[in-house]
């Protein structure tokens, strides 16, 4: 009987020690996704077209933070390319907004790509 408590014990602490993991990765993606926010709002139409924007981001940010976020070990932390998941997100929105016929948004999301993505090693 002692084992199966060390057993049920060692299962609650592996889903506690999984659920913190996940709580970090869903307050990164909440930070990042706040970042986002706060760059898009440079875009020169963000006023008028602000609702369009958000949209775009909360459609393609999850995808594009999945890809760039990894979630770490034991003895390693989670890492997140920035640098990837910003150059992702923004092509991303860049080409569904320019699948849909928003062409001035679609330039302003390239711009913007090409101002803000920075290639490791080129700074």
């Amino acid at each position: 009987m002692v084992k199966a408590g060390g057993i049920i014990v060692a299962v609650v602490i592996a889903i506690v020690a999984v659920g913190f993991k996940f709580s970090n990765k869903s307050d990164a993606s909440d930070d990042v996704r706040e970042q986002v926010t706060t760059l898009l709002v440079t875009l020169p139409d963000y006023e008028q077209a602000r609702d369009y924007y958000e949209g775009l981001c909360d459609t393609h940010h999850e995808l594009a933070f999945e890809e760039h976020y990894k979630m770490g070990s034991r003895r390693t932390g989670a890492s997140f390319d920035h640098n990837g998941y910003i150059h992702d997100l923004l092509q991303r929105m860049a080409a569904d907004a320019q699948r849909s016929g928003y062409e001035p948004q679609a330039k302003h999301l390239r711009e913007l790509e090409k101002d803000v993505y920075v290639e490791e090693g080129s700074a």
